[in-house]
């Protein structure tokens, strides 16, 4: 019988472990070779503003490889491509030629994702050193040179209602601005840019519906001037979708006394007051507007509204003074002819009535005629209704009849 010899076969099994090692460390290494030109093959397409479609799939293939992917070269070409595409439509536009829009500024945005990623990756291998790596000079170049271009991808994208995407633009041209490689350099500096920037960002993420982040921009830049009182206002309609009626109220009074003539801020902060039981405060509140803005004919009608519950002579009153101040102030004058109107009513209902009760009667359905003549004249549908009655009441047969021909009654 022939004898195995067992070290020959284990040098033999040996061997072929060794082998399998080596072949799969040569197909590995093959690999990564073959998307590292990949990467260089993306660059050339790049460079001379080739297929940007073949050249982003090359890179997504190197960015994909375990040994590519955490190349800074390979996250840099992956912008460099975005970049060069930008710029390829860009130039269009001096030659007289519509530029694809929608390739130019997702590809400008893109771009900054993967220059960022370069920034980050270089920073990281630097120890956290913010100096500038291999790439950095080339980087700080095209941000430099397309910073203004993310303020019109921002534009674009809110024509397009794209919402989130503007916003990532306006964060892209902040976030730009705040890099350590344009520190102390007119690139960081304040300016118009800047804050047409920080408010419609605020503007973008109310539009997205992300209330927390509405909040935290517009508060960090509601002392800035620039539209100012219309930042206030979103912040405080912001926080009162929040639900969080004490920081509205804050808000609003904080607008208030900053814009006295602005009656967005009296009128919903006192009826936000009043529809909080908080009448007396709400009284007082209108009271000082009205001394700050004595000419706000709006303020007026808001008063003579708080007194028609408890006293409708002194809510006449008011609605007189609103329109002392705005003879055509509609929302005045209906009131003033409403108020009339329900005080005649009421007194044709009461239980007593007499040739002096239907006098009477007839005296406040005609004052109450011509407030809402006006009104019908400028806006029918707000008050066809209370002036057919009167017509009728006052037997005014023809006018009664064309408005319960016109609405159907």
């Amino acid at each position: 019988m022939k004898r195995i010899n067992y070290k020959k076969l284990f040098a033999m099994k040996t061997t072929k472990k060794v082998m399998s090692i080596v072949l799969t460390a040569l197909m590995t290494s093959g690999f990564a070779m073959a998307q590292k030109a990949n990467v260089k093959g993306a660059e050339k397409i790049a460079d001379k503003k080739g297929d940007y479609n073949e050249a982003r799939a090359l890179i997504k293939a190197a960015l994909e490889n375990e040994e590519t992917k955490s190349d800074p070269k390979t996250m840099y070409i992956a912008g460099y491509v975005e970049e060069s595409n930008f710029t390829n439509e860009n130039v269009k536009q001096l030659e007289g030629v519509e530029p694809n829009r929608a390739e130019m500024n997702k590809a400008l945005l893109d771009m900054f994702g993967y220059y960022i990623g370069t920034i980050d990756m270089e920073t990281a291998a630097n120890g956290g050193s913010t100096k500038p790596g291999k790439f950095g000079k080339k980087i700080k170049d095209a941000f430099s040179n397309n910073l203004l271009y993310f303020i019109n991808a921002g534009g674009y994208y809110m024509e397009k209602q794209n919402y989130k995407d503007a916003l990532r633009a306006f964060s892209a041209f902040k976030q730009i601005k705040k890099l350590p490689m344009f520190a102390d350099t007119p690139i960081a500096a304040a300016d118009s840019n800047s804050m047409m920037v920080d408010f419609f960002s605020v503007i973008n993420a109310y539009q997205t519906g992300d209330k927390q982040l509405t909040i935290k921009l517009a508060e960090e830049i509601k002392n800035v001037e620039y539209r100012r009182n219309d930042l206030i206002q979103i912040l405080s309609q912001t926080y009162l979708e929040n639900a969080d009626t004490a920081k509205y109220i804050e808000t609003m009074r904080e607008g208030l006394s900053l814009y006295p003539n602005e009656s967005y801020y009296s009128v919903n902060l006192i009826n936000t007051l009043i529809q909080m039981g908080r009448t007396e405060e709400a009284i007082s509140l209108l009271a000082s507007a009205i001394e700050k803005a004595p000419n706000n004919a709006q303020l007026y009608d808001v008063m003579g509204k708080l007194y028609e519950t408890s006293d409708e002579e002194k809510s006449l009153e008011w609605y007189g003074k609103a329109l002392a101040i705005d003879p055509e102030f509609t929302e005045s004058n209906f009131n003033m002819g409403r108020v009339y109107y329900n005080k005649a009513v009421t007194l044709k209902s009461s239980d007593k009535y007499d040739a002096a009760t239907d006098k009477k009667i007839t005296e406040l359905f005609k004052k109450a005629l011509p407030y809402l003549e006006k009104v019908y004249a400028k806006n029918p549908d707000q008050c066809y209704y209370v002036l057919a009655q009167v017509y009728y009441n006052l037997k005014m047969g023809d006018k009664y009849d064309a408005i319960k021909a016109a609405y159907g009654l």
